[in-house]
């Protein structure tokens, strides 16, 4: 629906977004999306460019098998029409996507297959603790990043939480469990307790599931992924 909402979203101060887009084949998009059309997202990237956002980031999940040889033409959509593009290494979200680390494709791996087409030079995580590696083209073509959470965890550089629809504070990707602010606010909670209670929270977090995940991975035991139950990713909203 952005193509349809996206004049109200600007009006209303929006002016960065991420889209998801595995793939540039149509139907290839419904065995991975289970639903939609790949028509209406291109609709929406193209009117939220209209619209002057800025930047606009399409996200793409490598599973090996199924889209790890879409690679070359997602980079080529992205620099032909001014988009950022983020890849993100196939991870075991949720416990539902039959997780398996042979569907793996590594950042390595990402980037010898556009660096073979598109020389790249490395930027850097922006600000030290962003979950992508940036690089841009030498050719000044643009920019990617790759998302590395299981061949390169970041766990202790993160800064990311997530607040659920239904009002829980969730201080990683791989919880089973969250806070719940919204049960606070309705019993009265001010913003300076919030802030103290969110603070509290995060400085208490302990979370490095990426991390446990590389070393189970390189244990002679191995890992898995049914052994953690993890909040689904249609809660978590990504």
């Amino acid at each position: 629906m952005l193509a349809d909402k996206i004049p109200a979203l600007k009006a209303a101060g929006l002016n960065r977004i991420n889209v998801s887009l595995d793939t540039l084949d149509p139907d290839k998009f419904k065995q991975m999306t289970k639903r939609g059309e790949l028509s209406k997202v291109l609709e929406g990237l193209f009117a939220a460019k209209e619209h002057g956002i800025k930047p606009i980031k399409i996200n793409a999940v490598v599973e090996r098998g199924v889209n790890d040889n879409d690679i070359i033409d997602l980079v080529e959509f992205s620099r032909q029409h001014g988009f950022g593009m983020r890849f993100i290494e196939y991870m075991d979200v949720g416990n539902s996507n039959s997780w398996k680390s042979e569907k793996l494709v590594s950042k390595r791996e990402i980037l010898e297959i556009i660096n073979a087409r598109f020389p790249l030079r490395e930027i850097g995580r922006n600000y030290g603790t962003a979950p992508s590696v940036d690089y841009e083209f030498v050719d000044g073509g643009g920019d990617i990043g790759v998302i590395a959470s299981v061949t390169e965890p970041f766990c202790s550089s993160c800064t990311r939480a997530r607040l659920t629809a239904e009002g829980r504070m969730v201080t990683c990707l791989f919880s089973n469990t969250g806070h719940d602010l919204k049960l606070m606010l309705r019993n009265g909670a001010s913003d300076d307790n919030l802030r103290e209670i969110i603070r509290g929270i995060w400085s208490g977090r302990a979370d490095r599931y990426s991390d446990e995940r590389l070393e189970a991975m390189n244990s002679p035991e191995g890992y898995q992924p049914k052994d953690h139950k993890k909040i689904e990713m249609i809660q978590l909203g990504g």
